[in-house]
């Protein structure tokens, strides 16, 4: 290996921390002995090593406008290809129109998760029930979506549904998805500090995060209910968001990776889990080393109205520190969705190379597909006008604000051009 395969820069997206660029020619030649290699810098420094190809697993957008504006902020942070999940909604329908755009634009980098509609909800029986969300999977599947966003079995959401995950009406849905090899980024629970008045971060509780009123549903209760979902049909492909909300507990961890062994963790934040995993640092180690086919990288970066691109930075700079270095820092104030804890050291874990090229993309890549999915433009543009005749006639959205149809004019654009 010669001088010019890796070099470093001072300057970058991710903010103040020196970078170790690696030539995505060379990558592959030399990425066995590079541990070595980095063992002969300096100690005291931090660095980021810039891996080509890296890939965001976990990331919500839903302004067509900033479709650029996003692309080129991940680009600036080394990260090539994302994955856009969509959950579903019960006060609208779901975001999956804005993702379609997304995709439709830079159709290579994008993979989507799309969620499932219950715009119909009060309307079916369950048999229809059942029928429907099957169908549901079918036409995302041949428009072009890579996979489903579950956010069902969030407290909050769960709260409302007026049939659970592990009930009948999602039955089909689930058989369908296990037959069909249909992966899925779902997110369970919260932090069980949520279930706690006096260890909830403010911000949580101003969003509408607190558990312990009357009502919802008990941290185990969901669990349990997702793992017969899981016992019913263990070949699902499972990407757990935010580890499962088990960074308080490894050895819990361990119990539910090594049972059902088609599960796999994202470690979006939270910051909770990264305070978590350093309080423990050599066990966390141990565990990404062992489980490091198991693990992807995510972000959880929202992109709405508005777009933190400071914060945003932040947080990527922030997560990659932990997972290359074993440096000491202060955790950074990120975005909203981070709840920070600014006062907070934390100790990085500084993963091998090896590990670390499978959880930055390889490992999404073999739970999802090398490539994204194509879009079916006819059946796309169909879809947005649905959602728009929906959000029009049962939600009251006027035309300059309804997401359907705005998508469907923005993939008209696109079609033209071909």
């Amino acid at each position: 290996m010669e001088e010019r395969d890796f070099y470093m820069i001072e300057e970058s997206s991710l903010k103040g921390i020196p970078l170790i660029v690696i030539n995505r020619v060379m990558r592959n030649s030399f990425i066995n002995i590079l541990d070595t290699v980095l063992k002969n810098l300096k100690k005291d420094k931090g660095f980021i090593i810039v891996f080509p190809g890296m890939l965001d697993s976990h990331v919500h957008f839903n302004n067509i406008e900033k479709i650029k504006e996003t692309k080129d902020f991940f680009t600036s942070c080394n990260i090539e290809r994302f994955c856009i999940v969509s959950p579903a909604s019960l006060s609208g329908i779901n975001s999956n129109s804005q993702a379609l755009c997304f995709k439709a634009t830079y159709s290579s980098e994008t993979y989507i998760m799309g969620g499932l509609d219950y715009s119909g909800i009060t309307r079916y029986s369950k048999n229809e029930m059942r029928k429907n969300l099957k169908q549901q999977l079918i036409r995302m599947l041949a428009i072009g979506f890579d996979g489903v966003k579950i956010l069902e079995t969030k407290p909050n959401f769960f709260r409302q549904m007026p049939f659970k995950i592990d009930e009948p009406e999602y039955e089909k849905f689930f058989e369908t998805v296990e037959e069909e090899r249909v992966p899925i980024v779902w997110h369970v629970v919260d932090p069980p500090e949520f279930w706690d008045r006096k260890k909830i971060h403010p911000v949580a509780l101003k969003r509408g995060w607190g558990y312990f009123s009357k009502g919802y549903p008990s941290y185990e209760e969901i669990r349990q209910r997702v793992h017969r979902v899981l016992s019913k049909f263990p070949n699902l492909k499972i990407i757990f968001a935010h580890f499962y909300f088990l960074s308080q507990n490894l050895d819990e961890a361990v119990e539910v990776l090594e049972k059902f062994m088609s599960v796999n963790f994202d470690i979006t934040p939270g910051a909770e889990m990264y305070v978590n995993f350093s309080s423990m640092p050599d066990e966390a180690r141990k565990f990404f080393i062992k489980y490091q086919d198991r693990i992807v990288f995510g972000t959880d970066i929202s992109v709405g109205r508005q777009f933190d691109r400071k914060g945003a930075g932040e947080k990527i700079a922030f997560m990659r520190k932990f997972l290359e270095t074993d440096d000491e820092f202060y955790m950074p104030e990120g975005d909203i969705n981070f709840l920070s804890e600014t006062d907070r050291i934390i100790r990085g874990i500084k993963l091998p190379v090896s590990v670390l090229e499978k959880i930055y993309e390889k490992n999404f890549q073999r739970i999802v597909g090398k490539k994204p999915a194509p879009i079916d433009m006819e059946k796309a543009l169909q879809e947005c006008d649905r959602i728009g005749d929906i959000l029009a006639r049962q939600f009251n959205v006027r035309e300059n604000q309804n997401s359907g149809y705005m998508a469907q004019k923005y993939l008209e654009k696109i079609r033209r051009k071909r």
